[in-house]
């Protein structure tokens, strides 16, 4: 028998402190600030059978209505190229995507460039180009962007932001696009690699911004150094932050955040964050954060604390220097556990 489950609502709550009740009501205007989430779990979790509660513990019929009147204004999709669930593929995105654009939501398109999950510490890869020399593979992933995104424009669902890979510190398409291995740092390949992403891209949205994606605040600056050195053309910088990978000294955080927006002409989001309402275990796999020292002191893991916690993301993405904070993204809040 499936559980039912609360959607995490002190994000929401958030959200309300920054609109009133007319202003969700009125006619849609450009979007200047962005306040998202990643939902690319959601439809395997409603396939599941989960039926998520709004704070009056009534069913949602429609969560990306319901999110949409909170004030949740961009979706985040991931895109996996073959995984062998058949998980996350383009048309999943391609079904996320008509969604969000159906509750007026902004869109933002999370490449991966892998069968599976890319991050620091994992970039294969996908089967279908593992032999590829560096040439090709470029060829392809150029080639492949820009077919994506024409599926997407062709169903009038053009992502307002691409993301160019998924945490990129150390490159994407491992081995070829990999920048620190045993013999030294090499940024040529993954450079090539993300221009001719992004050229795909913009041939076929040219309207799309494009992200670069590092995990963590810190070190941040040399990451987008190399890339402006070596004149990659994004426009914005998309960073993760989580309190217990990247330092749960907010304050410090803070300080971080505001000196790399003074360095760079590119606009910023963070566009993974996080933080827990509770440290209890509701089933029997190992929290990813379960103890007292991951968290910030002042942030408890209560609804409350995770709601303060987030107007802190919000107010410090919102007061970087020439207006470069474009908003931030809360990852899965739909990810719950069930039974």
């Amino acid at each position: 028998m499936k559980k039912h489950f609360y959607l995490i609502l002190i994000f929401l709550l958030l959200i309300s402190c920054d609109s009133s009740e007319n202003d969700r009501q009125s006619e849609p205007e450009p979007i200047d600030f962005y306040k998202g989430m990643d939902l690319s779990f959601l439809p395997e979790i409603e396939s599941d059978g989960v039926v998520f509660k709004d704070e009056n513990s009534q069913d949602i019929v429609d969560n990306y209505a319901y999110l949409k009147s909170r004030g949740v204004n961009l979706v985040r999709i991931r895109l996996w190229i073959n995984n062998t669930s058949g998980l996350y593929n383009l048309n999943f995105v391609k079904d996320q995507a008509l969604k969000a654009k159906a509750q007026g939501m902004d869109f933002l398109l999370d490449f991966h460039y892998s069968d599976t999950w890319a991050d620091p510490g994992s970039q294969d890869i996908p089967n279908v180009w593992a032999t590829l020399n560096i040439t090709s593979l470029t060829e392809s992933i150029k080639s492949y962007s820009q077919n994506v995104l024409q599926e997407l424009v062709l169903q009038d669902t053009f992502p307002a932001i691409v993301q160019i890979g998924n945490e990129t510190n150390n490159g994407m398409l491992w081995p070829l696009g990999q920048v620190y291995s045993s013999s030294g740092e090499n940024w040529d390949n993954y450079i090539q690699l993300t221009k001719a992403a992004i050229e795909g891209v913009r041939q076929a949205s040219p309207a799309s911004q494009i992200m670069i994606h590092h995990a963590g605040i810190e070190n941040a600056d040399y990451f987008y150094e190399q890339l402006i050195s070596r004149n990659v053309n994004f426009d914005i910088a998309g960073l993760s932050y989580y309190p217990w990978w990247h330092n749960n000294d907010i304050d410090f955080i803070e300080n971080q955040l505001q000196s790399f927006a003074t360095g760079i002409t590119q606009k910023v989001m963070i566009v993974e964050t996080a933080y827990p309402f509770t440290l209890n275990w509701d089933d029997q796999t190992n929290n990813i954060v379960g103890l007292q020292n991951q968290l910030i002191t002042s942030y408890p893991a209560t609804p409350a604390g995770q709601r303060t916690y987030m107007l802190r993301i919000h107010n410090m993405v919102k007061s970087l220097p020439g207006n470069k904070g474009i908003g931030y993204c809360y990852w899965a809040p739909d990810w719950v556990a069930l039974s």
